[in-house]
C-alpha cells in the first residue's frame, strides 16, 4: 500500500494541485482501500507534518502549503506554484520586468500569493470564466488588485483584494473601463473577495480614469 504522503500528492495532481479537506476526502475514499477509524485527522495530520505553514511541521519535506491561511482548510501542492512564464520577447538574460509598456505602465506582479490564488483558480479568469491555455499542459491568469496597490490608492496586498482574471479583463479592470459585480463572479471557496474593494473600484476607478 502507498504511504499517506504519496496517496496525498497524488489525490492534489488529481485535483489540480489545491483542494480543500472536504474534495481531499473524497478523493482518498476513491484511491485508499481499509481506511483507518481516524482516516480524516490522519490526512490533516499528514499534512501539517509535511507543511512549513504549519505549526506541526517536522522540518522535513515541505510538500504543501495552505492557501488561506491555517484554518481555512484550503491546502495545496508547493510543486505546483510555478512562476509565471516570461514572455518571448524579453531578451535572454534580462532580469523579469515588473512592468509592461503600453500606453502607459501596467504593473504585474508575480507574488507568491498570486501564485497560490492563481492555482486555487486554475487559471480560470473570475470575470468571464475563459481559461487562457498557452502550451498543452500550461495555462495562464494575472492577479489583479482591486483597489490598485500604488499612487494614491495604497491598496493591501491581500487574497480579498485580489481577483484572478484572463488579460483582457485585467486591462478592461486597470483602466476602469468595466465595473465588477460581485455576485456575477466566479467564486472558489478559500478565496473571499472584499465587499469594500469592490465599491473602491465600482465609485473610485469605473469610468473615473477618462474624465479630464
Amino acid at each position: 500500500m502507498n504511504t499517506w504522503e504519496k496517496d496525498l500528492i497524488t489525490a492534489f495532481e488529481s485535483l489540480g494541485g489545491s483542494a480543500s479537506y472536504e474534495d481531499l476526502y473524497s478523493e482518498i475514499q476513491n484511491t485508499r482501500k481499509d481506511l483507518p477509524k481516524t482516516w480524516k485527522a490522519v490526512i490533516r495530520r499528514n499534512i501539517q507534518n509535511l507543511s512549513s505553514d504549519s505549526a506541526g511541521f517536522k522540518n522535513g519535506k515541505d510538500l504543501f502549503f495552505s492557501v488561506d491561511g491555517l484554518g481555512g482548510g484550503i491546502w495545496g501542492l508547493r510543486s505546483f506554484l510555478t512562476e509565471t512564464p516570461i514572455a518571448i520577447d524579453i531578451p535572454k538574460g534580462t532580469e523579469t520586468p515588473n512592468r509592461v509598456n503600453s500606453k502607459t505602465y501596467r504593473i504585474l506582479r508575480d507574488t507568491n500569493l498570486a501564485r497560490k490564488l492563481k492555482l486555487l483558480h486554475k487559471n480560470k479568469c473570475q470575470i468571464c470564466n475563459t481559461s487562457l491555455k498557452i502550451s498543452s499542459n500550461k495555462t495562464y491568469s494575472e492577479a489583479h488588485h482591486i483597489k490598485p496597490l500604488g499612487g494614491d490608492h495604497n491598496g493591501p496586498d491581500i487574497p480579498e483584494n485580489i481577483i484572478i482574471l484572463c488579460p483582457n479583463c485585467h486591462t478592461l479592470c486597470d483602466y476602469g473601463a468595466i465595473k465588477i459585480n460581485l455576485s456575477k463572479l466566479n467564486l472558489i471557496n478559500g478565496h473571499q473577495i472584499g465587499l469594500d474593494y469592490v465599491e473602491y473600484h465600482n465609485t473610485k476607478i469605473f469610468l473615473l480614469l477618462f474624465e479630464v
